[in-house]
């Protein structure tokens, strides 16, 4: 009952949130009914679109500045697995969070082989739909500037690096803090509405 009030009021303030009509889910259908379901729900076409994870910092500054070098058809970007792999022709973009230009959202709201195909480790699902359709010629893994949190995953995880887009595995207030602090991002700013004594 919380979660719907604060939802409620979220949508009342800033109009930024979609509720898709499915069970919440890892594996059965979720990523499909979310791509499927945008041509429907948004009013424009995007050049990107971004499934991620909740448990992940997005540097947004250093993600639009990876993308604007980047084709705005057929593009699939992410992280690529296995993690010790650069070459997105030979995995799949990890769920922490992967772009799909506008135009593989279309064709996921379209295409049977995406329809057919949701059950299932929803990342790797992804790279199978496209393989399977002949799309996302255009691949992208953004490493090192995407990764799992320091310690957190083997190979998947570095030290925190100023080249970040995307850090992963945060769970813990503690590992949030850490990224926040890291960037800056806490720090207090000059306003008039407060005073601190020197």
């Amino acid at each position: 009952m919380e979660q719907r009030a604060l939802i409620a009021l979220e949508i009342l303030r800033f109009d930024d949130i979609i509720i898709l009509n499915c069970t919440e889910n890892m594996n059965f259908g979720k990523t499909y009914t979310f791509f499927s379901s945008l041509p429907k729900i948004l009013p424009q076409q995007y050049d990107y679109v971004m499934k991620a994870d909740d448990d992940v910092f997005i540097r947004l500054e250093g993600l639009s500045r990876s993308l604007k070098k980047l084709k705005r058809s057929d593009l699939y970007y992410g992280f690529v697995l296995p993690c010790t792999s650069y070459n997105p022709y030979s995995g799949y973009m990890a769920g922490m969070g992967f772009i799909l230009s506008w135009d593989l959202v279309q064709w996921i709201a379209v295409s049977d082989i995406p329809a057919q195909n949701q059950v299932g480790p929803e990342d790797k699902l992804v790279g199978q739909w496209l393989s399977m359709g002949d799309k996302g010629k255009n691949r992208v893994t953004e490493k090192p500037g995407m990764y799992d949190f320091p310690g957190t995953n083997g190979r998947c995880s570095h030290e925190l690096i100023p080249e970040t887009v995307a850090v992963h595995r945060l769970k813990r207030w503690d590992r949030w803090l850490q990224v926040l602090t890291f960037f800056n991002v806490t720090r207090i700013r000059s306003s008039k509405m407060y005073s601190f004594d020197k």
